[in-house]
């Protein structure tokens, strides 16, 4: 099921698409569905405590927009 995301910003108006574009831009990293982006893969049902501290880290890198 796709999720539902934010409809392409060209057909607004000018100063309402220059404050939705940045916001779309944002959810796209975040969530991995930006041209670019890679996906996050789930842990295994195995995962070591460092391997969700690594998990946890490539999360907040993200939306952190530091990685």
């Amino acid at each position: 099921m796709r999720k539902p995301a934010i409809p392409v910003t060209s057909s607004l108006p000018l100063d309402i698409a220059q404050v939705v574009e940045p916001l779309k831009q944002n959810v796209e990293l975040i969530t991995g569905a930006r041209p670019g982006s890679t996906a996050i893969s789930p842990l295994a049902t195995t995962a070591t405590l460092d391997d969700v501290i690594t998990q946890v880290n490539l999360i907040l890198s993200r939306i952190n927009r530091s990685g």
